[in-house]
């Protein structure tokens, strides 16, 4: 005689199977392993246009204040190594230049540090940095092995 499981073990059972099917889903999708693999500014993330932009615009709103030297070698690198560019971005939105915080364009900031990358050999792409914080921060800040 076979007899019926009853029906709460049902229930338990699939509830059960369902979570591990869930599990393993979540352990095999695309967006987990994006972040496996964290991204740098060493994925050429602004083109020769936007830092030919920032190469202008440095020499109008920074340049009174600030030589290229104290950007290129390893002084970049060294000084936001660890962080992202997330946070280069807001620092720079936020306190510069000098006599006017914040008084440059968003798209004028990224267009800026595209040119720093640049002096420093990061290497170009075909895109424009975003000129977004929240976006940036996906770009960790890493030296240039070259």
């Amino acid at each position: 005689i076979m007899t019926r499981p009853h029906p709460v073990t049902v229930i338990l059972l699939s509830a059960a199977s369902l979570f591990c099917l869930s599990l393993t889903a979540a352990t095999a999708s695309p967006g987990r392993q994006a972040n496996a693999d964290p991204k740098s500014i060493l994925d050429r993330i602004y083109s020769v246009a936007q830092a030919g932009r920032g190469e202008q615009r440095f020499k109008v709103s920074c340049s009174s204040c600030h030589r290229l030297d104290e950007f290129a070698g390893n002084l970049f690198a060294e000084r936001w190594n660890g962080q992202t560019m997330g946070e280069v971005f807001e620092f720079v939105s936020n306190a510069m230049p000098e006599n006017d915080p914040g008084g440059l364009t968003p798209g004028q900031y990224a267009d800026v540090l595209a040119y720093i990358l640049r002096i420093n050999g990061y290497p170009v792409g075909a895109a424009d940095m975003p000129a977004d914080k929240a976006a940036l921060k996906a770009y960790a800040v890493v030296p240039n092995p070259k």
